[in-house]
């Protein structure tokens, strides 16, 4: 007889929140897959993204929850270097389903071998939880685009992928400077414990001028936006230099909202400067199945080694904002803070399994 659980998620087409409890059958790993009973898991814009608008087209019911720490429960005929009972992180793919759990049971997810690494002991389930989609996305994002000595700009220092990516480009990518924004006090500080040199308040600030004065009137090598905000996108690529790199997250200018596309002035602004416009979207892998490839599966893999690595050695560590249990109140509640922005900084955390967690020191 096969095991289920409630995991939570959408029951209908393009419903929105709130969640509901979703029936999920806990499912046999397949070649190149492993199961992992879930530990800890955290919230991401993607998941009420999906559940609003579904724009992968999948048939509901569909569990949410990408981000993955927990124990390797079983592995697929090919997979290799992991055996039931080892700790791991990992993500799920964006198009199957997550590992929250709406009750105290527990839940089981899949993930990739490349997308599944070894936790280190020095990292907590709940922390190497807030870790994979966001770090993945600022290591997609600035990794091989980084160069040493570079100044690099990164608004929202504050926020999930924010505060990761300024740690990246200060402690792991040798850049000169770092400059981030926030829009108070909590937010321009953890940005500025996260590595950042010059922290403005986007609010008050006029950091196109501040920018200005700190390079000698030049901008800086590269921008990378993840604040998902027109207004930001034109300020931000206002900034950068002749020949730069403007790299945004997610589709980018003029399809923030992705139900209607307007016009957006960055494309102009950066062609007058001869600068790039690189989208990093990690989506894309998993809805063009075709970009998954073996180059991008190899990238992907080593930012998750990188992921652990980095973390132990305190170079890239998350920051937690909050911890909530898993459950459909909770989830909700956590994922309507994140979508009207500003409510935390950091990550919130979901634990999702009590029994496994109990020993993790960074739990809090």
């Amino acid at each position: 007889m096969n095991q289920t659980f409630l995991g939570v998620g959408y029951t209908r087409d393009h419903a929105g929140l709130p969640l509901e409890a979703v029936p999920v059958t806990v499912p046999g790993p397949e070649p190149d897959q492993v199961l992992i009973r879930v530990a800890a898991s955290s919230l991401n814009p993607l998941e009420y993204k999906l559940a609003e608008l579904n724009f992968l087209g999948r048939t509901p019911p569909v569990a949410l929850g990408f981000d993955l720490a927990g124990v390797v429960a079983g592995v697929g005929g090919d997979v290799t270097g992991l055996a039931a009972g080892d700790a791991v992180v990992a993500m799920a793919d964006l198009d199957g389903d997550g590992g929250w759990a709406a009750t105290g049971g527990g839940s089981f997810a899949l993930a990739r071998r490349f997308l599944t690494v070894r936790k280190p002991p020095s990292l907590g389930f709940r922390d190497g939880a807030a870790l994979p989609m966001c770090f993945l996305s600022a290591f997609a994002g600035l990794y091989g685009r980084v160069r040493p000595g570079d100044v690099v700009y990164v608004p929202g220092g504050g926020g999930g992928v924010g505060h990761l990516a300024v740690q990246m480009a200060a402690r792991t990518l040798d850049a000169a400077i770092v400059v981030s924004s926030g829009g108070g006090p909590e937010s321009i500080e953890l940005a500025r414990r996260s590595g950042a040199h010059h922290v403005f308040d986007y609010k008050h600030d006029d950091i196109a001028a501040e920018i200005g004065r700190l390079t000698g009137g030049r901008g800086v090598d590269l921008v990378f936006d993840a604040t998902y905000d027109e207004g930001s996108f034109a300020a931000t690529a206002a900034t950068v230099r002749r020949g730069g790199d403007w790299v945004v997250l997610g589709v980018g200018p003029g399809r923030t909202t992705r139900v209607a596309e307007t016009r957006s002035p960055v494309d102009g602004i950066l062609a007058e400067r001869g600068a790039r416009h690189v989208n990093v979207n990690l989506l894309r892998y998993f809805s063009e199945p075709e970009l998954l490839d073996d180059e991008a599966r190899g990238f992907l893999g080593r930012g998750m080694e990188l992921a652990m690595e980095w973390a132990d050695r305190g170079l890239v560590v998350p920051h937690v904002g909050q911890t909530i249990e898993s459950g459909v109140d909770a989830v909700n509640a956590g994922l309507r803070t994140l979508k009207a922005g500003g409510g935390v900084h950091g990550k919130i955390a979901v634990i999702v399994d009590r029994d496994l967690t109990r020993g993790d020191a960074r739990n809090g």
